[in-house]
């Protein structure tokens, strides 16, 4: 993972060219990637990094795509022990008197969690998405509340939440960025996996109330490595869709807001993770490891210590450019006691032309205790008795 209208090809192409490779997609290609959408954006899900985008901080309704952080909330309650896909909820009356894409639920009506999660993943049922919220909190608003704070935790700084599900409504909004952001700390949750990639299901299975769940996601039958995630339409809104697809060792969100045709943000999610799958690579640092040279100490029970590097992480790059990193080392010429192990003796900076792609650390690999009086006796007294 909320666009509105996109603007014209051409101004569009001018707006993405800057954060897509050259070879990525010729005018034609970006021009139908970006078609009818308000706001766009493409994020490499590990890392963080967009690949490209526009409009990606603004503001925008973003319907049901909404629920991806009602079932983020879901999922942590479930990772830390106070829920279950056993566990049963009860209908308000409240969740019953939700429209738009339901599953009639009737005030009064029990359904296990595990139902509920199925129904609002696959058929992003909004009754089942307000009877789960107040299973969990007590109250919708409560759980509103609660979807605020973690989007304030996740540093999600343009998006407000004021119901659990989407409708339409000036103080709910949120923005692509934000989106992908959110889609990112779901995906960490595997609860969902199975309802992600199921294209037909029911719940009320086998009585006279069966209910048929048909997946929204469309893509999930026919996009190469998709793995979920959310779709989203309301007047307001437009027609939202945030898909994540994972290909070899790189997951992608792509997220589409304000579309103006079901068709249409389908089209331009695919495109876009087309771009990225076609352009980029997670790449795996490699400084030398003849860099390591001990650094003299002063003053310790050792004259030197042994270094590591440390927070080396994988990059997002156009494909082939890892072979165009430069690797340049800064380290203390020295440094006292005590050394703590772990302790920062200098840095690796990471470039491609002018450009900064990375950094990392290099580190003390021991703890050298300082060289006091009593250490200092102490071994005048083991080597005279080793004569």
């Amino acid at each position: 993972m909320k666009f509105a209208r996109y603007i014209a090809a051409a101004a569009a192409f001018a707006l993405i060219l800057p954060t897509v490779p050259a070879k990525a997609a010729s005018e034609k290609q970006v021009a139908a990637d970006i078609k009818t959408a308000k706001a766009a954006v493409l994020v490499e899900s590990s890392t963080g990094k967009a690949l490209c985008g526009y409009n990606e901080n603004t503001r925008l309704p973003m319907a049901s795509v909404t629920k991806i952080m009602t079932l983020l909330i879901a999922a942590q309650e479930i990772d830390a022990g106070r829920l279950s896909f056993d566990d049963t909820a009860v209908c308000s009356e409240h969740a019953n008197s939700m429209d738009g894409s339901v599953i009639w639920l009737e005030t009064g009506e029990e359904m296990s969690v595990g139902d509920l999660a199925k129904s609002i993943v696959i058929a992003s049922a909004n009754d089942a998405c307000v009877m789960l919220a107040e299973h969990i909190a007590g109250s919708e608003e409560a759980f509103v509340a609660r979807m605020n704070s973690e989007a304030e935790k996740l540093g999600m700084t343009n998006t407000h939440f004021v119901n659990c599900v989407g409708y339409d409504d000036k103080d709910h909004y949120s923005s692509a960025r934000d989106i992908a952001v959110m889609a990112a700390e779901l995906r960490e949750y595997d609860y969902y996996d199975d309802f992600l990639l199921t294209r037909l299901d029911s719940v009320r299975t086998g009585t006279s109330r069966e209910t048929q769940l048909l997946n929204t996601n469309k893509p999930i039958t026919s996009y190469s490595g998709m793995t979920g995630l959310k779709t989203g339409t309301t007047d307001g809104a437009g027609c939202c869709f945030c898909g994540t697809a994972k290909r070899g060792n790189m997951e992608l969100t792509a997220v589409v807001l304000g579309c103006e045709t079901d068709g249409d943000r389908f089209d331009a999610v695919k495109n876009l993770l087309d771009l990225g799958f076609d352009n980029y690579e997670r790449v795996v640092p490699r400084p030398d490891v003849s860099e390591l040279q001990e650094v003299p100490v002063e003053r310790g029970i050792k004259s030197g210590v042994d270094t590591r590097f440390a927070g080396v992480r994988e990059l997002i790059l156009e494909k082939g450019s890892g072979a165009l990193i430069k690797y340049h080392y800064s380290r203390t010429s020295a440094v006292e006691a005590p050394v703590e192990k772990g302790q920062v003796l200098g840095y690796v900076t990471m470039t491609i032309g002018d450009e900064v792609i990375g950094n990392a650390k290099i580190i003390a690999a021991e703890s050298i205790p300082r060289l006091d009086f009593a250490r200092c006796f102490d071994y005048l007294i083991k080597a005279f008795f080793s004569y």
